[in-house]
């Protein structure tokens, strides 16, 4: 008896152990780790303070990288004599990912091209080409993804304080480096071009990238951010840069540019990845951290009560305010609205129209225009004098109704964000906006939808305001 005893309680401990063995299995291979190696040229007489602050910049986003999967850095710097090609290539040697994992190598300071139109970067030990990391990184271990980022900067104006942003989003890197497969291969300019930076502010394309590391940059609105949408934005940043500071460059540096036939500095990609299949990923969970107010919605017998609207609804609890006015009183047809907004903190923003169905729509972001982040005590004419769309009146004489939503919570923004119809055919107000959705939900669905997910946000956390367009 005393055996069968021992030989029950010995299957037991086996099958215990055996279970879980293969509960720390799993949980490994979920596990995904982004190696990195920072290649920096922080000891460069020209730009080496630009350089740091591009090194402190990738380092930044990978500390947020770390949160959401394991991230192994180093760095070869070349104020401690590391920036060469041969520690480079004995990193891509040794790096020992899984298949699940990504390896990431980002190189700021100078480079070069030859006649024969072949790049290279400048190390402390000579040339090295850009078509020799490639190759290195092509033979190094098979993982998911593979990562060569590269900014090769000159010393260039800095005219602007840059524009404040929203923190970089988990989210956001979860989709670019663990949420992508192949080979991302980009650099901050295109063959010809000098790509430029700033001692205060770093290099443009660099700071541009890290910018769109963020949900707002979802351009097509699918809950995913790509690295064609990041590359897209990064790129008409840059570009819209070197326009801004086309007026601030020496006379040396103008001539020189003429003289090459340098118009601007336009980032390009050498190989894009795609999109990976997500059943291995572990996604990143919703900020649960701040649970939403009880809101008392009254009982079955208030049926009399007026039914609450869209438009009616505000938030008398917020802490904060946000305020919209047309820029005009009064609108004749065919004329331009621009919108006067400003938040007493940092917050995204949605503006809303109704159609001639009573339907809302977002006037603002649209397909021309994605980025909804504003700073505090900042006043933004919407559109800008950038923007790529107008708001025009297109319809008979009345009176538009505008409804701006201003969200603290990310995760918030994007969660409003698609509830709510772009496109507009039947609005008095046109933005150039694309087709309709394939379904469409009744002007009462999307609102109390709207209404509804306001409510379940955090009290403190969102705000209302109206403004009345007259169109004679």
């Amino acid at each position: 008896m005393k055996i069968v005893k021992l030989i029950l309680v010995s299957l037991i401990l086996l099958i215990f152990l055996l279970g879980m063995t293969s509960l720390a299995q799993t949980t490994s291979a979920k596990k995904q780790t982004i190696y990195a190696l920072l290649v920096i040229a922080d000891a460069d007489p020209s730009i080496g303070r630009a350089v740091e602050v591009d090194r402190q910049r990738i380092e930044g986003m990978l500390k947020v990288a770390s949160g959401i999967c394991d991230v192994q850095i180093e760095q070869l710097l070349s104020s401690q004599g590391r920036l060469k090609s041969e520690p480079v290539l004995q990193w891509l040697k040794n790096v020992n990912p899984e298949a699940n994992d990504t390896i990431f190598v980002y190189y700021s300071g100078h480079g070069g091209m030859n006649k024969n139109m072949e790049t290279f970067f400048y190390l402390q030990d000579g040339y090295f080409f850009r078509s020799k990391l490639v190759s290195a990184m092509e033979s190094a271990k098979k993982c998911r993804l593979k990562m060569l980022i590269t900014d090769c900067c000159s010393d260039g104006p800095e005219t602007e304080v840059p524009a404040g942003r929203p923190p970089i989003s988990k989210k956001a890197l979860q989709d670019l480096f663990l949420l992508h497969e192949g080979f991302l291969h980009i650099t901050a300019a295109s063959e010809g071009e000098y790509s430029w930076c700033s001692p205060r502010y770093g290099g443009w394309f660099t700071r541009a990238m890290v910018d769109s590391f963020d949900d707002s940059s979802d351009l097509n609105m699918d809950g995913f951010v790509g690295w064609d949408e990041v590359l897209k934005l990064t790129i008409e940043a840059v570009q819209k840069k070197f326009q801004q500071s086309s007026m601030y460059f020496s006379a040396e540096q103008k001539k020189d540019m003429a003289n090459r036939g340098i118009k601007s500095q336009t980032p390009k990609s050498y190989s894009m990845p795609k999109r990976s299949e997500t059943s291995k990923i572990t996604q990143v969970a919703q900020d649960t951290s701040k649970k939403p107010d009880i809101i008392d919605t009254g009982s079955k017998q208030d049926t009399d009560k007026k039914e609450e609207t869209l438009w009616s609804l505000n938030n008398p609890d917020s802490y904060w305010t946000i305020s919209i006015e047309p820029d005009k009183q009064k609108y004749d047809i065919a004329n331009n609205i621009v919108f006067r907004v400003k938040s007493t903190a940092d917050c995204y923003i949605i503006i809303l129209n109704w159609n001639s169905k009573g339907e809302p729509f977002q006037l603002l972001p649209n397909r021309y225009e994605s980025g909804n982040f504003i700073v505090r005590n900042k006043t933004y004419d919407l559109p800008s004098a950038e923007s790529k769309f107008d708001l025009r009146v297109t319809g008979s004489k009345g009176e538009e109704k505008i409804k701006i939503i201003a969200l603290r919570n990310r995760q918030d923004n994007v969660k409003l964000r698609n509830l709510i119809p772009i496109e507009d055919s039947f609005g008095s107000v046109s933005s150039r906006i694309s087709i309709l959705p394939k379904e469409k939900a009744s002007k009462d669905d999307i609102e109390a939808k709207i209404i509804n997910a306001l409510k379940e946000m955090n009290r403190s956390d969102w705000a209302t305001a109206n403004c009345i367009v007259q169109i004679q």
